[in-house]
This record gives C-alpha cells, sequence and structure tokens, in this order.
C-alpha cells in the first residue's frame, strides 16, 4: 500500500439514500416486524452486556491535538495478508441473516467487496459456504463452531479450502443462549432461512441438529488443538475475553485472536470485550493480529478499538440494519459511512493512518472504564 490514499468525500451534500447511520437504522426498524427486530437486536438475560458493549465505547475520550497538519488520513491497513480499505471485516453472523434480505451473506459479501474489505462466512449462514464463495471475490474466512466429531470438523475445513477460503475462524459451541425476547415471540427461523450447510451430500444432518441443539459436550482445548494443528488452512479464535484463553489459542496453533462476547447474545453480565482487550494485547504482545467485535456501532469506536489494542473490527448487528433497511446497497451504504466517520475520527486526532492510533490519543478519562491501558 505504497499509493497515496484515496481521498474520502465527507460533503453533506449526497444524492445517497441515506445520510447517516442513524437513517438506516431507523429505516431497518420501520421495515422489519416486531418479531424480526428482536430477533435482530436482543441479548440474553436481563440484556446487561448487551448495553453494556455499546455504553463503554460511549465512555471513551479522546485527546484532539490542536495543531496536527492532517489533511488526508490513510485509513488503509492490512491484517492476517488482507489488504482492506479501512480496519473492518464482515463479522459472521448467520443463523437465519436472510431473514432480513433473501440473498444474505451473498449480497453482504458483493456490498463488501466494493468497499475493500473481506468477509467472514458462518457455517450457520442461509446460503452454502460454496454458493457465498462464488458470489463474493471476499468470502476469506470461514467460520466454524468445533462441536461433534471432530473428524467432520475437518470435513467441513477441507470443504472451505475447495471454495477457496484462506483461513477458518473457529469458535465453541455454547448451550442454548437465554433470550428472552425471542422465547417470549416463540421465534423460529422459517425453513427457507436456515443454514445450508449441511444435508445430503454435504455435512452429515446430524451435525446440523448437534450445532442447533447443543447436544454434544463442548470440546476440550486439547481437541481444538488437535484440529487447529491438522487443519489445512490457518485458523483464528474467536470469543477470546481472557488472557488466560488467549494464551491457550495461541498454544493451540492459532494465527490470530477474535476478541467478542458474542454481542451479549450468548450469556450474560460478561465483560465487554473493549474492557479485555488492553490485557489480552499486553499479554500476546505487538505481532499477534486481533480481531474485535460487540458494539461497534460508529467509526469512531473503530478508531477507539485500535487505539486499545485491535488490529482490525468485526461488523455484525450494523451490517444486518444496512440489509434490513435497503439490501446489498443498504450494506454497501454503511460501510460508506463508517469509512467516512473513521477518516474524519483519523483527521481529527492527528493520526496520518492507522498505525498512528495507540493509548496516546486517549485521554486519562480513558481510565475511567477501568481499563488495563
Amino acid at each position: 500500500m505504497t499509493d497515496k490514499p484515496e481521498r474520502i468525500d465527507d460533503r453533506y451534500a449526497t444524492p445517497e439514500k441515506y445520510t447517516t447511520l442513524r437513517g438506516i437504522y431507523h429505516d431497518a426498524r420501520r421495515r422489519l416486524s416486531d418479531i424480526d427486530w428482536n430477533y435482530l437486536s436482543c441479548g440474553t438475560g436481563d440484556e446487561v452486556t448487551l448495553r453494556e458493549n455499546t455504553a463503554v465505547f460511549d465512555r471513551i475520550r479522546f485527546e484532539v491535538p490542536l495543531f496536527a497538519g492532517i489533511d488526508n488520513p490513510d485509513t488503509r491497513t492490512n491484517v492476517l495478508g488482507f489488504d482492506l480499505s479501512f480496519p473492518a471485516f464482515i463479522a459472521p453472523f448467520g443463523g437465519g441473516e436472510a431473514v432480513f434480505h433473501p440473498e444474505g451473506h451473498l449480497a453482504i459479501g458483493r456490498a463488501a467487496s466494493a468497499a475493500g474489505i473481506q468477509q467472514m462466512v458462518p457455517v450457520a449462514a442461509s446460503h452454502s459456504l460454496e454458493d457465498i464463495a462464488k458470489a463474493s471475490p471476499v468470502a476469506s474466512v470461514f467460520q466454524m463452531t468445533f462441536v461433534g466429531e471432530e473428524a467432520a470438523a475437518l470435513d467441513m475445513i477441507e470443504r472451505a479450502k475447495a471454495a477457496g477460503y484462506s483461513h477458518i475462524c473457529a469458535t465453541y459451541s455454547p448451550i442454548r443462549q437465554w433470550r428472552e425476547r425471542m422465547m417470549e415471540d416463540r421465534f423460529s427461523l422459517r425453513s427457507e432461512n436456515g443454514p445450508s450447510n449441511f444435508g445430503p451430500g454435504r455435512s452429515d444432518p446430524a451435525a446440523l441438529k448437534e450445532l442447533l441443539a447443543f447436544t454434544k459436550p463442548r470440546w476440550t482445548w486439547s481437541q481444538a488443538a488437535d484440529v487447529i494443528k491438522r487443519s489445512p488452512l490457518p485458523c483464528i479464535v474467536k470469543g477470546i475475553s481472557s488472557v488466560r484463553d488467549a494464551q491457550a489459542a495461541l498454544d493451540a496453533g492459532a494465527v490470530g485472536l477474535y476478541v467478542s462476547n458474542y454481542g451479549g447474545r450468548t450469556i450474560d453480565r460478561t465483560p465487554t470485550a473493549l474492557e479485555t482487550l488492553p490485557a489480552i494485547r499486553k499479554a500476546v504482545g505487538k505481532q499477534v493480529p486481533i480481531i474485535l467485535d460487540s458494539g461497534i456501532r460508529r467509526g469512531s469506536d473503530i478508531a477507539a478499538s485500535i487505539a486499545l489494542g485491535a488490529n482490525a473490527v468485526a461488523l455484525g448487528r450494523l451490517i444486518a440494519y444496512g440489509m434490513a433497511a435497503d439490501g446489498e446497497d443498504g450494506v454497501r451504504r454503511t460501510l460508506e459511512l463508517l469509512r467516512q466517520e473513521f477518516w474524519t475520527t483519523l483527521g481529527h486526532l492527528g493520526c496520518s493512518s492507522v498505525d498512528d492510533l495507540n493509548e496516546a490519543v486517549l485521554s486519562n478519562g480513558a481510565t475511567s472504564i477501568n481499563l488495563q491501558i
């Protein structure tokens, strides 16, 4: 990335349908039924973690220099060998994303490609990993749940490799989540929106039951390490929320870490991803790639995440909002607005590039959220 960065047009006048992320959010809410909105926006239990995921970013304070001499910040970066127009991936959210638009990750992948970022594709996507790879030139990371037999997991990885994916994002299989808004709605995925990576000629259909019903025990680190080391594709591990698990993932052979509490959708009253990030970065050193999700809603949140130790963020709910609002065009516009806001944040902070983002851009008030920086 030696060329000069593209100048981002941040004028208020625009022919675009949406001028702000706020507008996309409100249009998504208007278009979705109450039941589908609850599926998208809920967390578990009392939703304490769901709220804290965003509230923790609200408590971040930046230190803005008066004169910095920055005219066109460079938002580009490289993470895990991928050139990104700004430090973001599409998060591997699934399990019925076609509720929001029938093309699901097919449309998301095309929008991500237009935006110059990479797509993580979930095993629970509404379209097969092969179909998504054909539709999306940036479907590079395949996320899968480590559950059931190790041989079946390795078979799935072989399928991903054959389809053209370059990395695996491995995570664990939790017991069923206690999402009360969905329970009260008696929500269930419509059959046409269910996961498409299981069935005749693919993985054993019984694995689908295991994935959704969580009838099998969670793997041990020993099992995970065995599969990671035998995998034909390099693996990152998602769900890291402690120094202990970060080290275990690296010991198991992971090439990167994905710090996440799953958007507050697995278990309530866990630390936010942003709170755990600085200690994890300090423990693993500067060379280990770290991706963070859970609570990202603005370009300034991306800047805060990078300053506190992430190399990139992953975008889930924001992408679903864009898809619900206006399909592929809504996702594309969401990514454009995020990049523009991130660019603006860099300029105000006196950062000429992503590499300039570090804890020095945070004011002393950042310690009020008990971050270990």
